[in-house]
């Protein structure tokens, strides 16, 4: 078999990687969602990140607009300078109004959380800069379509956020399941299978179709009855 013909026959390995602590996560409060930094911890993080990190010389690297995803991927950018970078939109779902909660930390902003959550309205906004949960599914959406379109045999390090993460794995897992449908159960899968910071997911896509390898912070989860494990 030729070279070529052998790495047609190679999937592409997709690694996204949640980006280290932030000022939002430790507590703090941002000025705003976008440009909401690493903090020192999470700059260690980044960085023990990269030299870990085993799989065979990436081909690509991606990275959400976000300033904490931005700074998660430099130490392994600079590990491996050749490789292209791109900057897709995978960032984290803004879902409350960005105008009224800049400067504010989770605590404070809880109860518009919660209220939002408690909506079952896929489609509502909160207000401008915001986006529906439709809208955020549909960017998870697109993102899986364009991983389906890699050419085969790459290694693509994808630097972005936790609810992205567990969109495209939740969007997998329960291809059938409507936005309405997904979304009272959304944060229930994100506390039951979190993801911590600079934890990574491993997928592959063959011929076309992508598909979750192993099952890393994946407990049991039960949807219109089916199961994640199933």
């Amino acid at each position: 078999m030729s070279s070529t013909n052998s790495n047609t026959s190679l999937p592409t390995r997709i690694f996204l990687v949640r980006h280290g602590q932030s000022v939002a996560n430790a507590g703090g409060a941002p000025p705003d969602h976008t440009t909401n930094p690493l903090t020192e911890l999470g700059h260690a993080q980044a960085k023990a990140f990269a030299e870990g990190f085993f799989p065979r010389t990436p081909t690509l690297f991606l990275h959400s607009p976000f300033l904490r995803a931005r700074q998660t991927a430099e130490p392994l950018l600079q590990k491996f300078p050749d490789v292209p970078v791109e900057e897709w939109p995978i960032q984290e779902f803004t879902y409350l109004e960005p105008a009224r909660h800049n400067g504010t930390n989770e605590e404070q902003q809880m109860p518009h959380i919660h209220k939002y959550w408690e909506r079952p309205d896929a489609a509502y906004v909160t207000g401008p800069g915001a986006e529906s949960f439709t809208q955020f599914l549909d960017r998870a959406r697109e993102t899986i379509e364009r991983f389906t379109r890699m050419s085969p045999g790459g290694c693509v390090v994808v630097f972005t956020h936790g609810f992205m993460m567990q969109a495209i794995r939740l969007l997998l897992l329960f291809p059938n399941a409507t936005d309405a449908e997904l979304m009272p159960n959304f944060r229930r899968f994100h506390f039951n299978n979190f993801i911590e910071n600079t934890d990574s997911l491993e997928f592959a896509v063959r011929e076309g179709r992508i598909e979750v390898v192993g099952q890393p912070y994946l407990n049991a989860f039960t949807l219109l009855g089916e199961t994640s494990h199933a």
